[in-house]
């Protein structure tokens, strides 16, 4: 067994793993082992010529730094250095060295020990890579973990991933979801925590449709402008050379892209995307579940315009009003730039232009079109909404004179009625921002109660119309047949005037006048109610009622002369209703029968009126009245029946329609009449007659 005395110390040097040398401190090699050459690359043959500093160590600077620490006096331990090997490799070396005196003390030279650590090096870099690489995905991750709004995140992100991966310019293609369009977004220059739209590009022949169907990665070394991908169609590319591209993915689909351009040519490998790719992965579970939440949200937001839309367009009575409406609410649900209403006439085969929004409304309204034209007449025909990126390619577009091409996105939506399609919708909205599926969608579930509602008012105009016919035919005839009665009334006071007919003849002639002026009484008053019943409350003004009372008191007692009338008012100075001038003849007909059927000679009416609260509406309450026979309770229901008269006294003239009048003018009003005793319980000491009207808030200035 060797003893330690035995062992020569040449046996380990030659046979230790790790490197030894000793040199000058000018870095001549003197001595080294067989691992340093082993370590270096360099045959043992070679390395006795060979000078640490200028040939092994990678720098010189380093080497002559190593003897400068050395000189200090203290020796150095596992101190990094960099060897170059015979093959031109880089290693990381960690070095033990000291300096070598004489017996003097003077420094000659340098022993040093050398272990190639580059393998361990290398693990510890991939380990401080991993750690850092997962510290920046965590953040972003946090980042899209925490909002909904994909602009906001891809903005918050692009400063964290820069230092993953250099890049100049980054952008988002997000694809929309029937797979028509990509909206390309990018981050704002101007807000370093915000991302911004582009606008959208057609699918077709974009990096989204590449990447679905190619499933890997898209590197472009130099030329990135030369690529046809329609994203680039509205980015700025013309400085760029290298580019690479990763899919968007969540749930085994794809959403969009991740894309990096850099104006340095090669730069992206295949190594960088898989660092571009972790960062996909974590947008696109992001984008996935944010299409989610906001097409919910959306759906939502929908339900509550349409349940809103649909009460107010119920309220619009008019074509005008439909129209106006129509354009209103169908903005808050699809919006838009520019909005262009056409009515289908079937009969003239012709377009309509009625209602339009935007810089060119006149033209649009002085350009009807035939059915076999245009993009409407299209519309019309086939009953299926459209939608197009760029109306002015269109074939079918036909050309407005004074309206230039601007290559707008345009969507026509028809609205259906019973019979087919009475109207049409275009939609516009500037060139790049375009239409989308659920734009379509949703613009197809307004114009179904659109389309009610037109219809609706179409049938109000044809009614209104047909009501001007009645009113204009019941003129005519009400304007004939009281000629009529006038010239027979002539004709029989002419008559009456002679002296040679006998007396009982002159009888039956007075008895004629008084018939004839009854027929004219009752013409008169059915026209009345003929002009009621097609009166429109949406005319009415508001009134003071206040005046109208005071006005028909003044002139009562002129159109009762053989009477004596003593009216005694209690009423405020302004009590305005929503009425017309048929309100007088109300007031009056009251009146009038209250003096009519008085046999007193002194008739003594009572007027009050007061605002009370019906309900929780405020309304004004007038009561009328009268000291005469009154009217027994059984026949109090009958009394606003048309053609009834209580009181068949043939010296009091009336057609039975008085009241009836009365009745249907307080209903058109929004009011109510009734009949009471004047003192309750005993109808034979008078009558009273209320009405009640709601008062009217804005009174006219």
């Amino acid at each position: 067994m060797l003893t330690s005395q035995e062992i020569d110390k040449n046996i380990l040097t030659e046979s230790i793993l790790d490197g030894i040398f000793v040199s000058s401190k000018s870095g001549e090699i003197l001595y080294s082992n067989p691992a340093f050459a082993t370590i270096t690359g360099h045959p043992k043959s070679k390395i006795r010529s060979m000078n640490l500093g200028k040939g092994i160590v990678d720098r010189e600077l380093e080497w002559k730094a190593l003897v400068s620490l050395l000189e200090q006096g203290s020796p150095i331990h596992d101190y990094e250095i960099k060897f170059r090997k015979a093959d031109d490799t880089v290693i990381i070396i960690a070095l033990t060295a000291s300096m070598i005196h004489d017996d003097n003390g003077v420094q000659i030279g340098i022993a040093g020990v050398a272990r190639d650590i580059s393998t361990r090096k290398g693990v510890e870099r991939d380990l401080r890579d991993k750690a850092f690489r997962s510290d920046i995905l965590n953040r972003i991750a946090k980042l899209a973990g925490t909002n909904n709004d994909v602009k906001a995140v891809l903005g918050s992100i692009a400063d964290e991933f820069r230092k993953l991966v250099d890049f100049d310019r980054v952008a988002l293609g997000v694809m929309e979801d029937k797979d028509r369009h990509v909206e390309v977004i990018v981050p704002d220059p101007g807000n370093p925590k915000k991302a911004k739209s582009l606008g959208k590009v057609p699918y077709e022949g974009s990096l989204v449709e590449k990447l679905k169907f190619g499933g890997n990665a898209i590197i472009v070394e130099k030329d990135v402008g030369r690529k046809l991908f329609s994203e680039f169609s509205i980015m700025e590319t013309g400085k760029v050379s290298s580019m690479m591209a990763v899919p968007l993915t969540s749930r085994g689909k794809t959403l969009g892209t991740l894309c990096m351009m850099h104006a340095r040519q090669g730069e992206y490998d295949w190594e960088k995307t898989e660092a571009l790719q972790m960062v996909a992965d974590l947008l696109g579970g992001m984008i996935d579940s944010t299409v989610l939440f906001n097409s919910t949200e959306k759906q939502m937001r929908l339900q509550e315009t349409l349940i809103r839309s649909s009460v107010e367009l119920q309220k619009a009575i008019g074509t005008e009003q439909i129209y106006a409406a129509i354009a209103s609410f169908i903005k808050d649900i699809v919006p838009y730039n520019d909005l262009s209403f056409y009515i289908v006439d079937w009969q003239r085969r012709i377009v309509l232009p009625v209602y339009a929004v935007g810089e060119y409304e006149d033209e649009i309204l002085a350009s009807p079109g035939g059915l076999d034209e245009g993009m409407v007449g299209y519309i019309a025909k086939s009953g299926k909404a459209e939608f197009v990126d760029d109306v002015d390619s269109d074939p079918r577009t036909a050309a407005i004179p004074g309206m230039p091409l601007e290559h707008d996105a345009m969507m026509a939506i028809p609205l259906m009625g019973s019979n087919g399609v009475i109207g049409v919708l275009e939609l516009y909205r500037d060139s790049g921002k375009v239409f989308t599926q659920s734009d379509l969608e949703a613009g197809l579930l307004f114009a179904q109660q659109a389309s009610v509602a037109l219809s609706n008012a179409q049938l109000v105009a044809k009614l209104q119309e047909a009501n001007k016919e009645i009113e204009l035919l019941n003129d005519l005839m009400f304007h004939d047949i009281n000629n009529y009665n006038f010239a027979t009334m002539n004709y029989i006071e002419t008559a009456a005037k002679s002296q040679d007919l006998p007396k009982e003849l002159h009888i039956y002639l007075d008895k004629s006048l008084h018939l004839i002026r009854k027929n004219a009484k009752l013409i008169d008053n059915v026209k009345k109610l003929t002009k009621i019943g097609i009166m429109n409350p949406n005319d009415f003004v508001p009134v003071n009622l206040s005046d109208v009372i005071r006005k028909i008191v003044s002139g009562i007692s002129s159109s009762n002369p053989d009477k004596t009338v003593s009216v005694k008012l209690n009423i405020p100075e302004h009590a305005f209703i929503k009425a017309n001038a048929l309100v007088e003849e109300l007031i009056f007909n009251i009146l009038s029968n209250a003096i009519k059927y008085d046999n007193h000679d002194e008739i003594e009416i009572d007027i009050d009126m007061t605002r009370i609260l019906d309900g929780d509406a405020p309304c004004w309450k007038i009561c009328i009245s009268d000291s005469g026979p009154g009217i027994p309770d059984e026949k109090k229901g009958m009394l606003f029946q048309r053609f009834v008269r209580l009181k068949t006294d043939s010296k009091v003239a009336g057609t039975g329609l008085g009241l009836s009048i009365c009745r249907a003018l307080t209903d058109k009003f929004q009011g109510r009449i009734w009949v009471e005793d004047k003192v309750m319980g005993k109808s034979e000491l008078g009558t009273r007659f209320c009405l009640l009207f709601p008062a009217e808030r804005h009174q006219p200035k």
